[in-house]
């Protein structure tokens, strides 16, 4: 569910929900760190990378983290609009279904994957176009 979905669900109108930068894409982000904690933390449900060095990834937010919390049935979407592969973490102690914790999965270049928190800090990822 969307930001401004979730907003109206609350009980906000739908134009003033619309009217909020929730939702709204980060564009142009550039990846940062080569490993999970130096990864570039995401603070955004829509994130657009548009540098990708080799090796660089991304952190997804914890169920309680400060910034940002991801809460089962919260969906994130990034795109990888660099030249290189993007590795997508999951937060500390975090995992997606069938790996290790603390392990990546790798968003190729001009790709976009759909992030599913399940709960718990478990993610399920879809790899798309």
């Amino acid at each position: 569910m969307t930001t401004i979905a979730k907003l109206m669900g609350a009980g906000v109108p739908a134009t003033q929900a619309q009217c909020t930068n929730a939702g709204q894409p980060f564009l142009n982000q550039t990846a940062a760190g080569t490993n999970q904690a130096t990864a570039y933390a995401v603070t955004s449900d829509f994130v657009v990378f548009g540098t990708v060095a080799a090796s660089t990834g991304a952190r997804l937010p914890a169920q309680n983290a400060v910034s940002m919390t991801a809460l089962a049935g919260d969906i994130y979407i990034v795109v990888n609009g660099g030249a290189n592969a993007l590795a997508i973490f999951p937060p500390v102690g975090g995992n997606f279904i069938t790996l290790a914790a603390n392990a990546s999965v790798s968003l190729p270049a001009g790709k976009t994957a759909d992030l599913y928190c399940l709960g718990n800090n478990v993610w399920a990822a879809s790899i798309g176009g």
